[in-house]
């Protein structure tokens, strides 16, 4: 296992394919803990798909490689390879979850954890989900996993976290639903940093289950969930724009909202209503209409 280090990141897959099968219920854990420690996956930044097929294209690929989707680069097969043990094999899906919350230390906490307690969240095993929610947010919680180890995952390895979309969003649902301020601002930042890596399809999902938060009714969520619209339309005003119909789709629970959230929301919506394209038309004759029922009110 030790010379893990030493192997060739095309070679990484086969490998630990080749060892995540060998595990046994008794060995499992020691022997994830080790494969664990070994992997390195900072120092191994995801190739998009255009640069991979570039790079096959200068250099023949190796023979092991070929076992493989070519189009996809080795973190994510290797990702692959570990999603399959967990998914058919308990004891290794069980030694993952320990061998991660062994780890008592932030600076020995690793992207590949975050990863791998998304693969295993993924896997729609209950009791996987639970136990994935419990070891995230007592690490959080102690500050074990950090926000810069999340923004490491997301601007190296977006590629393939962005398999993991649904259970991100997931996540970030559960953790902005938390009493606890370090677990929230963690789920935020999960939102925030799946809106500025991805595509619309990405985009459009974070902005409805930020609306969704709006219109829950539980005052600390809401406040929470327009601090991220408010932030993100700050930041990708012309991103958000596009998904303003979801936004303008709050204006009928207002009922739901108190004086400061129904303030916010408005903030939220003449800086879309001012910006440049067609939803901010749209926005601008909709305020015509709700202004001189409830501006009164907001005064």
């Amino acid at each position: 296992m030790s010379t893990l280090s030493a192997v060739e990141l095309e070679d990484l897959p086969v490998i630990i394919k080749f060892i995540l099968h060998s595990v046994t219920p008794s060995d499992a854990l020691e022997v994830i803990s080790e494969l664990r420690r070994s992997l390195d996956l900072e120092s191994c930044v995801s190739v998009p798909p255009l640069h991979a097929t570039q790079n096959r294209m200068k250099h023949k690929p190796h023979a092991g490689y070929g076992l493989f989707n070519s189009s996809k680069d080795c973190v994510s097969l290797l990702m692959d390879v570990i999603k399959s043990a967990v998914r058919f094999q308990k004891h290794t899906s069980e030694a993952w979850i320990k061998a991660i919350e062994n780890v008592d230390t932030v600076s020995n906490h690793k992207v590949t954890d975050l990863i791998v307690l998304l693969i295993l969240y993924s896997t729609n095993n209950n009791n996987s989900k639970k136990q994935v929610e419990r070891v995230l947010r007592n690490k959080i919680r102690l500050g074990h996993i950090s926000d810069q180890l999340l923004l490491s995952a997301f601007k190296n390895h977006s590629q393939v976290l962005r398999d993991y979309i649904l259970s991100i969003l997931s996540l970030a649902q559960t953790l902005l639903r938390s009493p606890e301020q370090s677990v929230v601002s963690f789920g935020s930042l999960m939102y925030k940093h799946t809106f500025s890596a991805y595509d619309s399809y990405c985009q459009q999902e974070v902005i409805g289950a930020l609306v969704t938060h709006v219109c829950s009714g539980y005052p600390a969520e809401v406040d929470v969930a327009l601090n991220v619209l408010t932030e993100l339309v700050t930041l990708h005003s012309a991103a958000v724009a596009l998904y303003a119909v979801f936004i303008k789709g709050i204006l009928d629970y207002l009922d739901n909202l108190n004086i400061h959230q129904i303030r916010k929301l408005f903030q939220i919506l003449s800086m879309l209503a001012f910006s440049k394209g067609r939803e901010g038309g749209h926005i601008q004759v909709r305020f015509r209409i709700y202004f001189p029922i409830h501006a009164e009110g907001v005064q």
